[in-house]
């Protein structure tokens, strides 16, 4: 039997629970001149006012996307062109310290390849308006999130590449400060195991503190079905920096369980990208995900992170 029809994420979805997800609504967004806005953020406060970031392109066209801050009005959000815009694909922002990180995935067309090159990029800064450009991965890597740990180290995810990566190993390093981010460094991180099958791919999309000390992960796996179908799922899963090990990794949902929608392509109409996720004080959650590389989705559903604590 293949690797595209075994592994990790069928004895994930043997495992999965549907009956997590409470309910899910579809973004509508403004000012966004007819192009796709997905694999958005979650909402954060900008002086006061709840804004996201979401990728936002024209679509069959990659290389001139752009990440927008859009400001909640009533039932949709709006555009907001004040704000500043960035050529990346893929937003996050983070708090970090006493600063603001905001980064995303730099694409750009190389004349001596055929296929564009990426690389995440991060711009750090007191608040939104004033941010400058803190650094970049290595090119051909994506999913670098990093968080400080109570020893003023920071404990940085990378997403390998290549050999002992193959499409994408989620993998992490504790550096001594920000200055250490280096692309070398974080080509040479050390893979984590018990996530991906052979033939299956992923990384991490954004790291919560838990009151244990530990860390609950949002991240996605990915895998190719037949003829080349793209199936992306959200996972969470604990993790131990100590000991630099994983556990209680679940699926969070599934494409079949949220509305039938268009995708940019038929081969993507089961990816399912996290963004973000927002914790509630009634035990439950909100879930950000862009699906179908065309649309973004707000998904209510049980806090997957509550039993991370116990």
């Amino acid at each position: 039997m293949s690797s595209e029809n075994i592994g990790k994420i069928s004895k994930l979805l043997e495992s999965y629970e549907p009956g997590r997800i409470i309910s899910s609504e579809k973004l509508i967004f403004s000012r966004a001149m007819e192009q796709d806005v997905y694999n958005v953020t979650s909402p954060f406060l900008v002086s006061g006012k709840e804004y996201l970031l979401g990728r936002v392109e024209t679509r069959g066209d990659e290389r001139n996307t752009k990440a927008i801050f859009f400001q909640k009005k009533e039932n949709l959000w709006e555009a907001d062109i004040r704000m500043p815009i960035f050529s990346l694909q893929d937003p996050f922002i983070f708090p970090f310290k006493n600063e603001i990180i905001v980064g995303g995935v730099e694409v750009v067309q190389k004349k001596a390849r055929k296929f564009l090159s990426y690389r995440n990029a991060f711009y750090a800064g007191k608040d939104v308006f004033y941010l400058s450009k803190l650094g970049n991965g290595p090119w051909g890597m994506k999913g670098i999130r990093f968080k400080d740990l109570p020893n003023e180290k920071i404990g940085v995810f990378t997403r390998l590449q290549g050999d002992g990566g193959g499409r994408g190993k989620i993998g992490f390093a504790i550096i001594n400060s920000l200055d250490e981010l280096k692309p070398r460094l974080m080509s040479q991180t050390v893979a984590i195991q018990g996530i991906f099958a052979e033939g299956e791919w992923g990384g991490v999309n954004e790291i919560h503190k838990l009151k244990n000390g530990k860390w609950g992960v949002l991240a996605h796996v990915a895998r190719y079905a037949k003829g080349k179908i793209r199936h992306y799922y959200p996972i969470s899963f604990l993790f131990d920096y100590e000991k630099r090990e994983i556990s209680k990794v679940k699926i969070l949902t599934r494409r079949e369980d949220l509305p039938e929608d268009e995708a940019k392509k038929p081969d993507l109409f089961y990816v399912v990208y996290p963004g973000g996720i927002v914790r509630k004080d009634d035990g439950t959650a909100v879930l950000y995900v862009g699906v179908g590389d065309s649309k973004a989705y707000a998904v209510a559903m049980k806090d997957p992170f509550l039993e991370y604590e116990d």
